[in-house]
């Protein structure tokens, strides 16, 4: 029986969690340790505070008596004190591991899944989970989980004590400590299912105000930026009322800990003040108590349930940290297309070779058709157009070639299957640039080099070869020049052309271009198609466009239409034997683009 029937999701969530803190083990068990450390080092400070008092009232000492006690009291204050920094140093390292592998994991997962499953969020969505629901893990991992160990150890490690000098004082403590943990359980069930509400809440309104601001210019042209606004609105009220619901129960749950535990300290200081004035005389083991006794036991009262108050405080860390997993886990536990599972290295050398018999690929989710049994071959070297009308499935099959579509049928590159070969490996060999260059903040260099291990001569080198110096001239510090977000301060033929020096800075053996020249006024494009044109033979070329004059200049076109190849060959040879694809060519140059 599979775990998803055996557990519910947030049971499932928190054995996840669990079996993720392993990895930071080494500084969760020092963090215990350190707590523990702390624990009886509390204990000795008691044994010294009652005993100056009782050496004051009791024995008449004088004060010069007592400085080897004050001395020793000091000493353990600024040890406990140490404890308490090394124990949250190494929770946060704890912390911070775990949150760098689950993170480094879902972005693993991410570029596994490729567009096709990542389209099904939104761009805010996602953005929430990977960055503000990992964020809060940390407290979990770093403070509830040595919580919960350093809240059995502690209170067991002072019932040790407390026993043998008072059995009615270790009485209270045994019978009500459970108490504390028992109410805590009862409301984190409510503050659990709150925050899984909360979270909802603050990726959906994520979700939503990154997509609006990116479409902030779409809005304002059509007008609707004041329904955005409502929108938005309505969005963060939402969220407010929910983290209002979760902050009311994390109040309610400190109230309940907080009244247990004074009722708790206040039988054990009436206990022990009667049993010395002599008004009770059990529990001391026939003996009486002294003050030395009582104050001790007094001092250790608030102590012993601290642990499980603290507890009860990082007790809605966990509720969120479960909650946060239960959104990390719908993405983490996507399967993954079985064609898409092969592990072996691609070794060949020299341009990419592609060999598809039967090539079919479904949607995953309505098993729609998307390519139906295409047979074609690319040649190392060539330069091949896929082209065909809107939605006729171009994008699926640069996508399947790329690996992020799973597929039915033989597909081969360099003679190997390509449904054995790791898409890691694989996908070190291509490149791919769209129509809609991505730029990011950071310099010209950063953007070119994206990341990996390249030098400025070869960022230099790549942008020359993509026709893109002269970009620099009209930047103040070359390639230390500054680049906004989505290249705001560059022209888009400009930033066309920073992305195609980031394909062409390491060698690649494919490259595939998705109507790289669609948004380009003519000068541009030349210079872009030049810098395509120098690339040398090494480079084979899969290019998606409309462009009559760049698809009669390709060594090879495949044609696709409803999902189905109508035409493959060289372009002038189709233009005589192949009606399909005249008839498409003729379309495109009465259409205003090739005008």
């Amino acid at each position: 029986m599979s775990s998803t029937q055996e557990f519910p999701p947030e049971k499932q969530a928190y054995r996840w969690l669990m079996s993720r803190a392993v990895s930071a083990r080494k500084w969760l068990i020092a963090s215990i340790v350190l707590g523990l450390c702390s624990g009886v080092l509390l204990l000795i400070q008691a044994y010294f505070l009652a005993d100056i008092v009782h050496k004051l009232v009791i024995g008449s000492a004088v004060r010069q008596q007592l400085t080897a006690s004050f001395v020793a009291s000091f000493v353990v204050v600024v040890a406990r004190a140490a404890c308490f920094m090394g124990r949250e140093r190494c929770g946060f390292r704890a912390g911070g591991q775990v949150r760098t592998e689950i993170r480094t994991a879902l972005l693993d997962k991410l570029q596994r899944l490729g567009p096709l499953a990542t389209a099904q969020h939104t761009a805010g969505g996602l953005t929430m989970i990977v960055v503000e629901q990992v964020e809060e893990l940390h407290e979990f991992i770093a403070r509830y989980i040595p919580q919960m160990a350093l809240a059995v150890l502690i209170p067991i490690v002072m019932l040790i004590i407390v026993f043998p000098m008072n059995w009615m004082v270790g009485l209270i403590f045994f019978s009500t400590a459970p108490l504390i943990p028992f109410f805590m359980a009862l409301v984190g069930l409510k503050a659990a299912e709150a925050n899984r509400k909360n979270f909802k809440a603050l990726k959906q309104l994520g979700g939503f105000f990154l997509d609006r601001l990116h479409g902030m210019e779409t809005l304002r042209l059509f007008r609707q930026g004041q329904r955005a606004q409502q929108g938005l609105s309505e969005a963060s009220n939402d969220f407010r009322e929910k983290t209002m619901g979760v902050l009311k129960l994390a109040f309610l749950s400190s109230t309940v800990l907080e009244f247990f535990a004074s009722i708790a300290i206040a039988l054990t200081a009436m206990y022990l003040g009667m049993s010395f004035l002599g008004y009770i005389h059990f529990g001391a083991y026939g003996h009486g108590v002294s003050l030395f006794t009582a104050m001790f036991l007094l001092l250790l009262a608030p102590e012993f349930y601290q642990p499980l108050r603290e507890l009860g405080t990082h007790y809605h860390a966990k509720a969120k940290a479960v909650a946060a997993a239960e959104s990390i886990l719908d993405i983490i536990n996507q399967p993954e297309p079985e064609e898409h599972k092969g592990d072996l290295c691609f070794k060949a050398r020299g341009a990419i070779a592609i060999d598809a018999k039967g090539l079919t690929v479904k949607a995953p989710q309505t098993e729609q058709p998307l390519l139906k049994r295409l047979d074609f071959s690319v040649q190392p070297g060539s330069r091949v157009a896929i082209v065909g009308p809107s939605g006729a499935g171009k994008t699926t099959l640069v996508n399947t070639l790329m690996g992020f579509y799973p597929f039915k049928g033989r597909l081969s590159v360099n003679g190997q299957c390509f449904a054995e070969l790791s898409l890691t490996s694989w996908r070190k060999q291509l490149a791919w640039l769209g129509q809609s260059p991505l730029i990011i903040e950071g310099t010209v260099f950063e953007n070119i080099a994206f990341g990996r291990h390249i030098n400025r001569y070869q960022a230099m080198d790549a942008l020359a070869r993509a026709n893109g110096l002269d970009i620099l001239d009209s930047l103040p510090d070359a390639l230390d020049s500054r680049l906004q977000e989505q290249g705001n301060n560059l022209s888009v033929g400009q930033a066309q052309r920073v992305a195609l020096a980031r394909a062409i800075a390491l060698e690649v053996r494919l490259l595939i271009l998705d109507e790289p020249t669609a948004s380009l006024d003519p000068d541009s494009e030349q210079k872009v198609l030049a810098a395509l044109a120098k690339l040398p033979k090494t480079t084979t070329i899969i290019t998606v466009t409309h462009r009559i004059h760049q698809i009669m200049a390709m060594d090879e076109v495949l044609m696709v239409a409803k999902g189905q190849l109508v035409a493959a060959g060289k372009p002038h040879q189709l233009m005589q034997d192949n009606p399909v694809f005249k008839q498409f060519i003729q379309g495109q140059e009465r259409s205003l683009d090739n005008a």
